[in-house]
């Protein structure tokens, strides 16, 4: 019976090591590994279905880069966006 015991971990101290074997003792190293996790998580869903991606995050800065130069126009002609309201 006491050989069953140790081989599952039921008969020695070596049961809390094996059930706390992936779990770092520090809080702040397993926020560390979540956050970790989480990053690999969204940069495997993020690919997902695309065949380059790399072209889509291009076309992203891009379209950001553009839209920056466009506010930059913008904010130097008033920010009226061009249009003048008149009465006659």
């Amino acid at each position: 019976m006491g050989i069953l015991l140790s081989c599952c971990g039921g008969g020695s101290n070596s049961s809390s090591d094996y059930n706390n074997m992936n779990e770092p003792a520090d809080p702040e190293a397993r926020r560390k590994q979540l956050a970790e996790a989480a990053e690999a998580r969204l940069k495997a869903q993020e690919g997902r279905g695309v065949k380059n991606p790399e072209a889509i995050k291009q076309r992203q800065i891009r379209m950001e880069e553009l839209e920056r130069k466009q506010q930059e126009a913008g904010g130097v002609q008033g920010g009226g966006g061009g249009l003048r309201w008149q009465v006659n």
